[in-house]
């Protein structure tokens, strides 16, 4: 598993970079495929049905 990773406070971070941040773990932990689309994880089970986790700034 990789390092945390360390925004320093007033950095710009946005919803794909969350985004991205997530995918490595759900990679490594769930059966299935995952792809990031901007700031949306869709992962899709085995048995084909999806899931899609979204960021969002506010």
């Amino acid at each position: 598993m990789q390092n945390k990773i360390e925004w320093r406070e007033g950095a710009v971070v946005t919803a794909e970079d969350i985004i991205a941040s997530l995918k490595p773990l759900v990679d490594e932990y769930f059966e299935g495929t995952c792809e990031q689309r901007g700031g949306t994880l869709v992962y899709v089970l085995p048995d084909g049905r999806k899931f899609y986790l979204t960021a969002e700034g506010k």
